[in-house]
């Protein structure tokens, strides 16, 4: 199985005083493969209870049909991993022009219009993501306010290495983050998921391929899982 990874060089561009480096804002471009972070605002906690991660999977799950594809994920308490590939622009436009009239909202029929890139289309399919969780917890836990970091993170994917490393560390990341010694029976992410044989929208035939089957999987993670959580940065 063979990757679409490209390099870019990474520059710096202004969001109000801040410089943001645009490693950490890559174009969501179309068959591209990304490493997407989301994380609370300040000391906020994006889930009190597991009832919000299986709504959150939930509302994800509904935004990203259509426009991307998902590899592996981990939810923490106050921020997510994701491992996903940009749909193609012909499916996203064919997904979209599918959708009845009504229900599309404007940036959608703006896509359609090509008043929109497919960059945008992607951005802001994410933000109504956000937003509708936030709305969501706010509402249910008597609070108010934005909820996630802006912008949020997205870092292209660029060989090889990266995408097996970045699997596996977000499978470990409960290593790190909430101190448990077996990240293999972490129920919020996708490292069970994979392993089973439940349905899921997971690309899990991929990523067993790309580790050569299940107990190749299973004992690449057990080798590297300690290494890639203790080296974040070269990931992140």
């Amino acid at each position: 199985m063979k990757q679409p990874f490209k390099s870019k060089a990474y520059i710096y561009k202004y969001n109000s005083a801040m410089p943001i480096n645009t490693k950490y804002l890559a174009s969501l471009e179309a068959n591209r493969y990304f490493h997407i972070i989301a994380k609370a605002n300040g000391n906020n906690r994006l889930f009190y209870s597991d009832e919000n991660k299986r709504f959150f999977l939930k509302k994800y799950l509904s935004y990203s049909t259509g426009y991307f594809d998902t590899y592996s994920y981990t939810l923490m308490d106050n921020h997510v991993h994701w491992l996903i590939k940009c749909n193609s622009y012909e499916n996203l436009e064919s997904h979209i022009a599918a959708m009845p009239k009504e229900i599309r909202k404007k940036h959608q029929s703006k896509f359609l219009l090509q008043e929109i890139t497919f960059e945008e289309a992607q951005e802001f399919q994410w933000k109504d993501f956000f937003i509708s969780y936030a709305m969501a917890f706010n509402k249910e836990n008597n609070r108010s306010g934005s909820l996630f970091m802006n912008p949020f993170r997205r870092v292209e994917v660029t060989d090889d290495a990266h995408f097996t490393q970045l699997i596996i560390y977000h499978h470990a990341n409960v290593l790190k983050h909430l101190g448990q010694k077996d990240f293999q029976k972490y129920q919020w992410s996708s490292y069970k998921s994979i392993l089973s044989d439940k349905p899921t929208h997971l690309k899990r035939d991929i990523v067993l391929d790309w580790f050569g089957g299940r107990e190749q999987f299973i004992k690449i993670h057990q080798e590297n899982a300690a290494y890639y959580y203790n080296h974040p940065i070269a990931l992140e």
